[in-house]
């Protein structure tokens, strides 16, 4: 009987982690990208594999700065609580520099270190001023950007 629950737990740990195909960056993913975009940190967001449960996190994404050898590592959670878990999670891995929470999405910059002070900076200043609220059920985040936007 144990071997069996051995079994299924190490078969789920695998089909996580190596065998589910990689969830593409979400909407609120590719928002965050356009705002990156728009306040002067060019580049393009790609999907990674993130291995945790989809009732815990939606997708996981890569920010690759042009020019720039490091990514950003961006990550979804499924809720509030979730998030600020898997932020204070990240804030104990030696690795994961700057750890940010904006609303479901969890920032980090994993092996960036000395040099990248600047770079770190701007990055996080914007990930913090990125307005991360989900727009209410029924709207997409284009019009609610399209809401508001000051009237002339």
């Amino acid at each position: 009987m144990v071997l069996a629950i051995l079994a299924l737990l190490s078969g789920e740990w695998v089909y996580r982690s190596y065998v589910r195909p990689v969830d593409p960056p979400t909407p609120l993913m590719l928002s965050l990208a356009r705002h990156f975009n728009s306040v002067g940190i060019k580049g393009h967001l790609y999907a990674v594999r993130h291995g945790y449960r989809h009732s815990e996190m939606t997708a996981a994404a890569a920010f690759q700065i042009d020019g720039y050898p490091l990514p950003v590592l961006v990550e979804q959670c499924t809720g509030e609580l979730l998030a600020e878990e898997h932020l204070h999670a990240v804030q104990r891995a030696p690795n994961l520099m700057n750890a940010r929470r904006n609303g479901l999405l969890v920032m980090n910059l994993p092996m960036w270190g000395d040099g990248t002070g600047s770079m770190a900076t701007r990055v996080t200043d914007a990930f913090v001023s990125f307005n991360g609220a989900l727009p209410p059920a029924g709207q997409s985040l284009r019009s609610r950007q399209q809401t508001q936007q000051p009237q002339a």
